[in-house]
């Protein structure tokens, strides 16, 4: 065991149990959507049905903007997320850099870089939904791996996530960095390389979480921190993953882009049937049974 991996271990076994804070499930506010249409006698209905389907044209072209390019308003909006899904983290379930059940079907990884405003977004409007409705059932279980691809800030804080991992604070930590862009309009403004995430900045946010700063400077100064983050973006490129966030879902690269909450449950579904196919076809395979031909070729002749 390296000198790291030793420190993490008793890092992570005097957090666990000086740990006194209790997981909330505080609902979060819904989004509402809008909606609506009508028409005019006076219209034909080929023409109405002409007019609904440029209707839905645009309503999809609007929802693909805003996932993709922003919208009035929308820092605020993720700000507040952020701090919904902070107080609802289920706290019990976190594991280092993972969080949810080992015996979940499903396993996501899924990609990220803090400085990117797409897995900002993500981070705020889906991966809350996803931690409410599938973690804390026991379906899937999701690990957060390192691709700093837009900047040297991107490196350092992968690197100060990896060390907030250590001490078992990994995801109060990326809510932390999360909020922080969300606040400083990284969704609708992109900046890179800032001095957000500097690294006294990234130090001062471990304190104010309440980690433990000596053991959290050391990692940060081991110089097998870099080489950890290093090899998890190896790791994603590997998988072909070139941009963030990118995901792997059992082992199997499911693309870059979030899908919306609705996509990831029909991805969910997929790979639970999948598994479950999996599973039973095992079960009942020829190795795991005796075959009559084997029973015969057993049993002595007369």
């Amino acid at each position: 065991m390296s000198n790291r991996q030793a420190r993490r271990e008793q890092s992570r076994t005097t957090r666990t149990s000086q740990r006194s804070r209790q997981s909330g499930t505080p609902g979060r506010s819904s989004r509402p959507s809008s909606g609506g249409g009508g028409g005019s006698s006076i219209f034909s209905t080929g023409f109405l049905v002409a007019l609904g389907a440029v209707a839905v044209v645009l309503v999809i072209a609007a929802v693909a903007f805003t996932q993709f390019f922003g919208s009035e308003g929308e820092d605020d909006q993720l700000v507040q997320n952020l701090e919904e899904a902070g107080a609802a983290l289920p706290l019990d379930m976190m594991d280092g850099n993972t969080i949810g059940s080992d015996d979940a079907p499903v396993k996501i990884t899924e990609y990220e870089d803090t400085q990117c405003p797409f897995c900002l977004r993500y981070t705020a409007n889906v991966e809350p939904d996803l931690i409410e409705e599938f973690v804390k059932t026991g379906k899937v279980q999701i690990t957060y791996k390192h691709l700093p691809l837009l900047g040297n800030e991107s490196t350092f804080a992968a690197m100060a996530l990896t060390c907030a991992a250590d001490q078992n604070e990994f995801w109060p930590y990326h809510n932390k960095l999360f909020t922080v862009q969300a606040a400083a309009g990284q969704s609708t403004n992109e900046q890179v390389d800032v001095g957000r995430f500097s690294e006294d900045k990234l130090k001062g946010y471990a304190g104010e979480l309440g980690l433990d700063r000596t053991a959290f400077d050391a990692c940060y100064a081991d110089p097998e921190t870099l080489t950890e983050v290093s090899a998890q973006q190896r790791e994603a490129q590997g998988f072909g993953v070139n941009s963030t966030p990118g995901f792997i879902v059992n082992g199997s690269p499911a693309g870059s882009g979030s899908p919306t909450i609705e996509g990831w449950r029909t991805i969910i579904e997929q790979a639970m049937a999948a598994t479950t196919t999996t599973a039973t076809t095992t079960t009942t395979s020829p190795a795991a049974t005796t075959s009559p031909s084997a029973t015969a070729s057993a049993t002595p002749s007369n």
